[in-house]
């Protein structure tokens, strides 16, 4: 899994589309030639690109390593909002770039112009769609909530200069009222009927009492004096009063901002009144489709969706009962003969295997990390944070020991974070120099899916013979449609806990903690299998198409130059592809 940042639009600046309209409107200018069109394009992009930025630190953080080199110089140490003003803000700036895409004449465009136009345009559709379902949204899910990754991110927040260390402190002070100004929100959601279930709630103040325990010895004390001790344009002086400060609003500021939490969703508990899927909100079906979207990249409906799936797990079964398989098979499946002891000597044995297939990766750096003890229990196996557009040898993959193992998924995983899955996915990607703007977009089906297809490749690395190369393979899809096709039952089509149980045919514990995460997390599981499904849909019709013609490498390429996008888009430019290949 990897962490991506999600575009806002807050405050993009009047001025620009105020020249755009003015011009559209005034028949005695001159009309622009295509080189000036291009250039007033650029600039429309990297205004709201800057206008974004400014409006979260985290996000401008991890986003450029030097915002002065993309004009951005003044900006408040901010996390934004989780107000109804705040949001209508972003739905109007939303519509405002709708009305000024239109202003330009598309077919003057640059190819990469033209691809960023049709990924923002169909972006900003999509988005808007969710305009009356604000109370919707999930913020604080035990896996992927705010109170989750919030501390993995300060954790990893690199200092590049000191006015980083001085946004990092800033940014710890703003705790107490960014947690009131969420909690007001979980409140506003309680009142309307749609605050978390219990059950979730209980996971999210467990997880926020992991994080407030042994604050003597805690890891974001610790994790800052590290990186301070690298950062050798400070003076030893100032150092000293910095790790001072650090403790001081560690203990002071932001383990009490989580006990704050605490006690407030002790409060609201027993304030829900769905503890099912999102079938029984009113509406709710209409917004699992919006999620399904968004967490997919797909333009499939659900039903369609659904139906891909359940092609895909009947092929499957019958390729399982086409193989000779005894009990002695099942039991060494997960055997790995990869040393695994060693992740960074995994990660360079995966990057040299996808030669043959991949274009060859840049030489970057990257380390390896691991999950604090306090976080361990909600946290994924593994993740990858992406790094900052200007500076790629930020690449940290985080590794979850509670949820680790010493068989072959343990493999996988790896392949799936590093090689040829996000970190090289996302190197490549920035390595081929792509408007600032293309950062924004957070294309989950794109990242997991390519994940999970990583994921699949690697199978072939890891020294096991064909068999059991595919045989692995259908256990991954088919356990993969399972939760997809559960998740969809919850939330699209009403099932409940019974249902749930009598579809998966396992335990009851098994089945809870299952159905329990598919009702925090909708369309969470989608991302990874969907995702996979549409890049094996288009490597099928690649294949079909070209013939002889071919090539595995080519086509890995041109996913990866082309980059994260929504699938439609991904498909159309590659017809074009394909008939440069004929």
């Amino acid at each position: 899994m990897s962490k991506i940042a999600r575009i806002s639009f807050k405050r993009l600046t009047a001025l620009f589309l105020a020249a755009s309209f003015i011009f559209s409107m005034s028949a005695c200018k001159p009309r622009k030639n295509a080189e000036q069109i291009q250039a007033d394009f650029d600039a429309f992009t990297d205004e709201i690109f800057a206008s974004d930025m400014t409006e979260n630190i985290l996000n401008l953080h991890w986003s450029v390593a030097f915002p002065e080199n993309y004009g951005i110089e003044d900006y408040e140490v901010s996390f934004g909002s989780f107000s109804k003003e705040y949001e209508d803000e972003s739905w109007e700036e939303l519509e405002d770039t709708l009305e000024a895409l239109k202003n330009f004449d598309y077919e003057l465009l640059t190819d990469e112009q033209k691809l960023t136009y049709d990924i923002l345009n169909t972006y900003a559709e999509d988005n808007l769609k969710a305009k009356d379902y604000r109370l919707y949204y999930d913020y604080m899910s035990p896996t992927n909530g705010i109170q989750s990754y919030l501390p993995t991110l300060l954790a990893e927040y690199k200092f590049y200069k000191e006015r980083d260390v001085e946004d990092y402190l800033d940014a710890l002070r703003l705790f107490p009222d960014y947690f009131a100004d969420l909690m007001a929100f979980e409140q506003e959601q309680a009142e309307a009927g749609f605050f978390m279930p219990d059950f979730e709630a209980d996971k999210v103040i467990d997880q926020c009492q992991q994080f407030m325990a042994n604050p003597e010895t805690h890891y974001l004390i610790d994790s800052f004096n590290l990186r301070l001790d690298e950062a050798n344009f400070i003076k030893d002086e100032d150092k000293a009063a910095y790790r001072a400060e650090n403790e001081r609003l560690i203990k002071d500021t932001v383990i009490p901002a989580y006990g704050y939490l605490v006690e407030e969703l002790e409060n609201l508990k027993g304030s829900a009144v769905n503890d099912a899927g999102l079938y029984y909100f009113e509406n709710g079906r209409d917004f699992y489709e919006l999620l399904v979207r968004d967490s997919t990249g797909s333009d499939k409906s659900v039903e369609e969706i659904e139906e891909m799936i359940l092609n895909k797990m009947q092929e499957d079964l019958a390729s399982v009962w086409d193989m000779s398989l005894d009990d002695e098979t099942f039991d060494a499946m997960m055997e790995c003969p990869v040393d695994l002891a060693d992740p960074y000597e995994v990660l360079n044995l995966l990057k040299e295997g996808i030669a043959k297939d991949f274009p060859i990766p840049d030489e970057l750096p990257f380390e390896v990390n691991y999950v604090p003890d306090s976080m361990e229990e909600y946290m994924n196996p593994a993740y990858y944070i992406l790094p900052p557009i200007d500076y790629l040898e930020n690449n940290v993959i985080y590794i979850n020991s509670a949820h680790s193992s010493d068989d072959i998924e343990q493999f996988v995983t790896l392949a799936h974070e590093g090689f040829p899955g996000h970190l090289f996915q996302t190197t490549y990607f920035y390595g081929q120099q792509p408007s600032a703007i293309r950062k924004l977009f957070g294309f989950s089906g794109y990242a997991e899916g390519w994940g999970t297809y990583a994921e699949m490749y690697a199978y072939q690395l890891a020294g096991i013979d064909e068999g059991m190369v595919r045989l692995n393979e259908l256990n991954k899809t088919y356990s993969l449609a399972l939760y997809c096709l559960a998740d969809i039952g919850i939330n699209y089509e009403g099932w409940t806990f019974e249902d749930t149980q009598n579809f998966l045919g396992i335990d009851e514990d098994t089945t809870r903690e299952i159905y329990e995460i598919l009702v925090e997390e909708p369309a969470l599981y989608l991302a990874y299998y969907q995702g996979y499904l549409e890049f094996m849909e288009l490597r099928e019709k690649a294949e079909d198409t070209l013939g002889d013609k071919f090539d595995l490498k080519e086509f890995h390429t041109f996913l990866l130059e082309l980059g994260p996008a929504q699938f439609e888009i991904i498909e159309g430019r590659m017809d074009a592809w394909m008939e440069g290949q004929l």
